[in-house]
Formats: C-alpha cells, sequence, structure tokens
C-alpha cells in the first residue's frame, strides 16, 4: 500500500526528523506540501522532494492524491486541520501538544471515536529510551509501593530577556500548552496513571520582550510553573517547570517504599538507590526504545489501527495541563477531568 503524505507546516520538527525518516521508508511519497509562506514551503519541496507545492493548507488536504497528513504547524491549527482531514479521509498525524486547550481536545476525539481513519500523535521523546525498562521495573514491583513522584526540568529558553518573543509564548498560538508540561503530562500519564487534582502556581518573569515578526511583544504564557498533585493510584507529585535558569539538570525521580530510581530525558543511564546502595544502570540495548515515530504511523495506516499516542491520549494529557492552568488561574486546588 502506497501512502502519499501531505505536509502542513515544515518547520524544525518536520525537516530535522519527519521528513528524513519518511523518505526512507518504502512505498511512502512525499506528494504536497504547504508552509506559513510560499517561498519556504518551496524550500522545503527542492530539499525533501515533495511534488507539489501549495499556498493553504486546504490544498493540501484537497489533493486527491494524498491520502495521509501530517500537522506540523502550532496547537491553534491542529483542531481546525484535523476535522478538515477526518471529514475528508484523510488519516492524520498531528505534532504535540494536541490542541489549545482540554475543550478543543475533546471534541477532536469525539470525531475521532467515530472514524475508523488512523490518527496518531507525535510522542514525547522525554525518557523514552529507558521507558521500557522503567516501566517494567514499575511493575515488578522493584521500587515497591510508589509514594512521591519528583520531577524538575529546568531550562533557560527563556532566560535572555532581550530575545524576541517566542510563538510558544503567544497564547493565541499555544493555548494553555505552557513549558513543556504536556510532554512531561503525557508521560506521568502512561507510567503513573492519572493525577486526580493537583494545584499550581505560574509566572512570566519578563512580561514584555522585543516584538516578533508580527509585532507582539507581550508574553501570555508562563516562564515557571510548579505543581503538586495526587495521582488517582495514590502516588504524589511535585514537578517544577522552568525556561527562565541558568543552570541545573532535568530528571525525574521515583521514590518508592523499597528503593528510588532516578532518570534522565535524553539518557540511557538510571540510577537505582535501595537501602543506601546506589548503583547507576545502562540500560541494555534490547530494552531502549528508539525514535521510530515516523513508521509506526506509517504501519498503523496500513494495518487500518490507531495510532500510539492515540487521540485519546491526547485528551488525557490535555486534561492534565489544563488543570494546571485553570489553577494557575483560579489559585486554587482543582480536580483533573478523567478522560475515559
Amino acid at each position: 500500500m502506497n501512502i502519499h503524505i501531505g505536509m502542513i507546516g515544515a518547520g524544525g520538527i518536520a525537516k530535522s526528523r519527519h521528513l528524513p525518516n519518511l523518505k526512507e521508508i518504502e512505498g511512502v511519497e512525499l506528494t504536497a506540501v504547504a508552509n506559513r509562506r510560499m517561498e519556504t514551503a518551496q524550500k522545503a519541496a527542492e530539499q525533501f522532494g515533495f511534488r507539489k507545492v501549495y499556498s493553504t493548507w486546504q490544498e493540501v488536504v484537497d489533493d486527491p492524491e494524498v491520502n495521509a497528513v501530517f500537522i506540523c504547524t502550532p496547537p491553534i491549527l491542529h483542531r481546525e486541520i484535523s476535522e478538515y482531514c477526518i471529514t475528508r479521509g484523510k488519516h492524520v498525524f498531528s505534532q504535540a501538544r494536541m490542541a489549545l486547550n482540554l475543550e478543543d481536545a475533546l471534541e477532536m476525539y469525539k470525531l475521532d471515536e467515530a472514524s475508523d481513519l488512523t490518527t496518531m500523535l507525535c510522542p514525547p521523546p522525554n525518557y523514552m529510551k529507558v521507558e521500557p525498562f522503567v516501566m517494567q521495573l514499575l511493575k515488578d514491583g522493584e521500587l515497591g509501593e510508589v509514594r512521591h513522584v519528583h520531577l524538575t526540568h529546568p531550562s533557560s529558553q527563556y532566560a535572555d530577556a532581550q530575545k524576541p518573543l517566542y510563538w510558544r509564548q503567544r497564547a493565541d498560538l499555544q493555548g494553555v500548552n505552557v513549558l513543556d508540561v504536556g510532554i512531561m503530562g503525557e508521560v506521568l500519564n502512561k507510567w503513573f496513571g492519572p493525577l486526580k487534582s493537583l494545584c499550581a502556581d505560574g509566572r512570566i518573569w519578563v512580561e514584555e520582550r522585543p516584538q516578533d515578526g508580527e509585532g507582539k511583544s507581550r508574553v501570555e504564557v508562563p516562564d515557571s510553573v510548579t505543581v503538586l498533585g495526587q495521582f488517582a493510584g495514590g502516588s504524589l507529585l511535585t514537578a517544577m517547570f522552568t525556561g527562565a535558569v541558568q543552570g541545573g539538570h532535568s530528571q525525574l525521580s521515583i521514590y518508592g517504599s523499597k528503593g528510588t530510581l532516578t532518570c534522565y530525558p535524553e539518557g540511557t543511564q538510571v540510577v537505582l538507590n535501595t537501602g543506601g546502595e546506589e548503583r547507576r544502570i545502562e540500560v541494555p540495548e534490547s530494552l531502549r526504545k528508539e525514535w521510530t515515530v515516523e513508521r509506526d504511523f506509517i504501519q498503523a495506516v496500513r494495518n487500518g489501527t490507531k495510532g500510539d499516542p492515540s487521540f485519546a491520549d491526547g485528551a488525557r494529557y490535555m486534561a492534565f495541563t489544563q488543570a494546571i492552568m485553570d489553577s494557575i488561574r483560579s489559585g486554587q486546588r482543582v480536580e483533573v477531568v478523567q478522560v475515559k
């Protein structure tokens, strides 16, 4: 079965991961592309071999040759394009984050449930390599009862106050999605199940920045977020997300009644501490999960199945993200919507 790809958005991740990897899959053709500007779409076509270049995303979806669409735009367009694709019989791969907010995500999920088309969201690269190993340890009870999950994710991406406004700092383009909250919400849901409730606080450290290409300068999305929560299974969560600091290391620590495990976003090693004895473990290659995202989607299309992560998974992490933003705005503890 030949798959004819339409690409909407040809920016960073599309050019660094999706397009090179799609070109390596037999029976996949890069058919049509549209980007924010026609000249950048043309450059992508020349670089990766698209046969057609369009000025609008609707033209990509409406192309009769295209049967699967990659959506690599900011979240503002994810719901609209996904719904347009599904109603026209096109398979959908969408970049994360799923949508502007939980309401949009639930509408996308509802439409997806009523369709036999393949849909899939881009999975989080964070902790991907060690995920099978960690989940097996948890399943086998090596840590005992998981009682605390502690997440620390610092970065300096917004530390320089002289940098122009970045699109991810604009609520009109990004919605409730803040920093890598959604990415880690997806990881937390998969490893520990959904959160029951949480309280959060956030801060914008630099409220005005040099203007972006559209003349926008007002920062609308927090630079830093702290979360306290309780999982439905009983474990407690403490999490710090920030893009406004220098130094520090990102890590996820799982504290259990028998031991503690610490892992790192891009690493292949974990640190296990049981009774004061600390061991650094190199996860065997056979137990590592590698990036096979594009192949996974194409295989799901050929098998006639939904992809993984699914739109249901996306709605669940959007529930986590929405609860955090709702708590920041209200100053109160909130219940996390449970998506079935």
